[in-house]
């Protein structure tokens, strides 16, 4: 049974989200919290496996109550939060970096709260299998990133993909990336509709690169990131150039899917991609990684100490699509090394 504490100062809203957890046969409500800091003292004592929180509170908001609740008692934390305004979007990834692993949109109509009744039993399951602390040890899966090369080569694109956990994880390896980068970057993050916007403007508003979402046809130079915006696979085609399909139908529940963007830039400019398999639950992206292996492109993944869910890079290192596991920074280390020295550490 997986025991979850909602958060927020609306009785209606609070009202709603017990009720949709009341459907499932695994979830149970163990608290409401009407406040932050009501939040904070409700993990403490009750220790729940989840945290469902509003970001807009009186007392102490979601994004201080999150950073709090991490720093006692490290427990998942999904944030609710309105996708309509762009400031509470980067405040909710902002959350995100302190610790909260899962943003979805606040209902604002009938529909929306029909498709959040269908999201969140499964988000929270999701997180409640995450790893909030770090592991006291590996089990030497991280490999020496000098296997990687047996040849110089030119690294132009760097194309990550990750699901849960990943916003902070991207954060993380971007923060190494020097200012002035010779390669572009091209991401597939599964997040919920409506909110790679948010996440495009908080990457951009934290680093110095050229951060947007994806627009079709367009060149991918160096220092640019590029996410791929909802609803439409991103693809790499030689020369750099993205392209956008909204008609292919989703891969394993994904569009945007991972794999996609793997097996394009495997078909297109392998020896020129860097592929990065990051934190996530499920298999999305092990496909298109290991045919970019294949290839002869380059393939890392995030490594199980530093993930918040094991589970993309553990099915990547199983099918031998990667032998490389770093945490973020190591990873973003490592493929310095490679652009600096033509592809050979």
């Amino acid at each position: 049974m997986i025991g979850v504490v909602l958060v927020d100062d609306s009785p209606s809203v609070r009202a709603v989200l017990r009720r949709i957890f009341s459907k499932t046969r695994d979830i149970r409500v163990v608290g409401e919290a009407v406040d932050g800091a009501q939040a904070v003292q409700m993990v403490i004592d009750l220790q729940p496996q989840v945290v469902v929180m509003d970001l807009q509170m009186p007392v102490l908001d979601g994004y201080a109550a999150t950073e709090q609740i991490m720093a006692v008692r490290p427990t998942p934390i999904v944030v609710l939060t309105s996708r309509a305004n762009r400031n509470q979007m980067q405040t909710a990834f902002e959350a995100m970096r302190r610790g909260a692993l899962e943003v979805l949109p606040k209902p604002e109509d009938t529909p929306s709260w029909q498709q959040l009744a269908e999201s969140l039993p499964e988000t929270v399951r999701t997180v409640a299998m995450a790893q909030t602390a770090p592991r006291l040890a590996r089990r030497g899966r991280a490999v020496r990133p000098e296997i990687l090369v047996d040849s110089p080569r030119e690294l132009r694109w760097v194309a990550i993909g990750a699901s849960t956990g990943g916003p902070a994880a991207i954060r993380e390896l971007l923060e190494e990336v020097p200012a002035d980068p010779p390669v572009g970057f091209l991401i597939v993050q599964h997040i919920a509709s409506g909110f790679e916007l948010g996440f495009a403007d908080w990457l951009n508003k934290e680093f110095p690169f050229d951060v947007r979402l994806a627009q079709d046809g367009e060149e991918l130079r160096r220092g640019m990131v590029r996410l791929a915006p909802g609803g439409s696979h991103l693809r790499l085609e030689t020369g750099g150039v993205l392209r956008l399909d909204s008609q292919t139908p989703a891969r394993r529940g994904h569009r945007p899917s991972v794999d996609e963007m793997f097996l394009s830039c495997a078909e297109s400019c392998p020896g020129q991609v860097a592929g990065v398999l990051l934190t996530g639950m499920g298999s999305d992206g092990v496909i298109g990684l290991l045919a970019l292996r294949k290839a002869g492109g380059i393939t890392l993944v995030q490594d199980e100490a530093s993930c918040v869910v094991f589970g993309m890079p553990r099915v990547a290192l199983e099918k031998k699509a990667a032998d490389v596991a770093l945490p973020p920074r190591a990873l973003a280390q490592t493929l310095i090394r490679l652009w600096e020295k033509g592809g050979q550490p």
